[in-house]
């Protein structure tokens, strides 16, 4: 659960400062036998910065949930 935390923070975190999840997209343009053409395209996954919000305070809800021991 911790690592989930930690993911969910950071992905959050990166929604903030770059306005959205920025990812490259790679799709073949063309193939004739042997020889393949692909073109990469960067994209950004956008996210409302309120939505990046509650994803970094569920992401520290894990976190620090699983940090702590049973019957604390």
């Amino acid at each position: 659960m911790k690592a989930l935390g930690a993911a969910l923070v950071l992905i959050g975190l990166l929604g903030l400062v770059f306005g959205g999840i920025p990812y490259t997209k790679k799709e073949t343009v063309a193939e004739i036998g042997g020889l393949k053409m692909q073109a990469s395209e960067k994209k950004t996954l956008g996210l409302p910065p309120f939505a990046n919000g509650l994803v970094i305070l569920l992401g520290a809800a894990f976190w620090f949930r699983a940090g702590r021991r049973p019957g604390d």
